[in-house]
């Protein structure tokens, strides 16, 4: 090969490696914001939530995280339509640039002292636009990079992209261990919700630099847009769609059950201060980083299917039986057991179902099929996992009661997989 044939080579692997690092980038912004929420809850739960609007701050606090998720369908939508209209790269850009501005008025949203009502409101608002803004950026920047050409080995640059999102996450409970110490003055916490949006901005630059996808670029000289990809996928796609929104739940639940909500238990039950309960989390969040990455090659041998079935009956048979000793055995070590359990199933089927869902939707409604149902899924079950998990033990007074919802979760869970054993779509170039 000449220099020159190595050149254009290097060069091309290059922007290719550039492409790819650009979409990762909105991914690490999503989890870090949405960890930085999840563990600022309870600092912010006073501030902006008074006990006189008849619900209590944490409630509250709660509320306005799941109202972040409850917005992701409406994003899903939005940004699947840009995307496969007008083409990946655009739409993952003014994701990026969007997700910004609600990042931005919370760092410097005035508390209930300040406007009352009102603060609690605008925060909400502030999720809601947050959540629309980054309701398709996971599962576009999966498509994008599924649809790269030249990768050899997608499972590994997939898992790689899923395991960014818990480094991600670490990030965000690293700042919030930072900033919740005492030696860090009151109302410092802003600063980490402002540095964010100029991290989104920075992001969005880069992405606007990437190239389009092949699969989108295929279509479009081939004239085979969908006028309506969105609407497409309903009449075509039913079925699909309810597994990926059952599935895109699922991908939450464990994750959220082993830290944000356990993180009541480390405090009400074991007296573990935040600091320690970050640290905690925090390890669970590399834990399963490397997990995902220990995935791929089981997932190149095995399949992504055969993996996700495992992990249905790993949540399906154990969950009782562990959560049950857990609490009757209540100690350090049973709450750990707890979360290592939830990481260790949440990495396999998360890096599993990151390589099935691009190829669940021909690419013409790819993304918006993806992105709705994935979005809404996360917004059903994802979101709304603490306050389920609260509501499970206070109808049952059973401490361990969470356990019923990880369970039914396995068996919606077993369901999609059945749908989607179908044959996938191939991606394209």
């Amino acid at each position: 090969m000449s220099s020159e044939s190595l050149g254009k080579t290097f060069e091309k692997k290059t922007k290719m490696n550039k492409n790819i690092v650009a979409a990762l980038g909105g991914v690490v912004l999503e989890a870090y914001n949405n960890t930085l929420y999840g563990y600022f809850a309870v600092i912010l739960a006073p501030l902006f939530f008074h006990e006189e609007m008849g619900i209590f701050p944490i409630t509250g606090s709660f509320l306005a995280f799941a109202a972040g998720y409850l917005g992701r369908p409406f994003g899903g939508i939005l940004f699947g339509y840009l995307g496969d209209r007008f083409g990946r790269k655009i739409s993952l850009t003014i994701s990026s640039l969007l997700t910004s501005i609600p990042i931005f008025i919370i760092g410097i949203l005035p508390d209930y002292s300040s406007v009352g009502f009102l603060a609690p409101v605008l925060l909400v608002i502030c999720r809601l636009l947050q959540g629309i803004a980054v309701g398709g950026d996971y599962t576009g920047a999966l498509i994008y990079v599924a649809e790269q050409k030249g990768i050899k080995n997608k499972s590994l640059v997939t898992c790689i992209l899923t395991s960014i999102g818990f480094f991600g996450a670490s990030i965000g409970v690293i700042i919030s261990l930072f900033f919740s110490t005492s030696m860090i003055f009151s109302g410092s916490w802003r600063y980490s919700f402002i540095s964010a949006a100029l991290i989104g901005l920075y992001i969005s630059y880069l992405r606007s630099q990437m190239d389009e996808s092949q699969s989108y670029t295929q279509l479009k000289e081939e004239n085979n847009l969908e006028k309506n990809p969105m609407l497409a996928s309903f009449k075509k796609d039913k079925k699909k769609l309810f597994a990926c929104c059952v599935l895109g739940g699922a991908n939450f639940v464990p994750i959220y059950l082993a830290t944000i909500y356990l993180n009541l238990d480390w405090r009400g039950l074991l007296c573990f201060s935040t600091e320690g309960i970050l640290i905690n989390n925090l390890l669970m969040f590399i834990l399963g980083g490397f997990l995902i990455l220990l995935a791929s090659p089981i997932i190149a041998r095995f399949g992504e299917i055969k993996i996700m079935k495992m992990c249905m009956l790993w949540f399906l048979v154990p969950a009782l039986p562990i959560y049950i000793w857990a609490y009757h055995n209540l100690s350090i070590a049973s709450l750990t057991a707890i979360q290592i359990y939830l990481i260790i199933g949440n990495a396999f089927q998360v890096a599993a179902l990151s390589c099935a869902l691009p190829k669940l939707f021909p690419p013409s409604r790819r993304y918006s099929g993806v992105g709705f149902s994935y979005a809404l899924g996360t917004a059903l079950l994802g979101g709304t996992t603490p306050l389920i998990a609260s509501w499970t033990v206070k109808v049952t007074s059973f401490l361990w009661a969470p356990s019923f919802f990880l369970f039914t979760l396995a068996l919606l869970y077993g369901v999609a997989i059945r749908i989607i054993e179908t044959p996938s779509q191939e991606i394209s170039h």
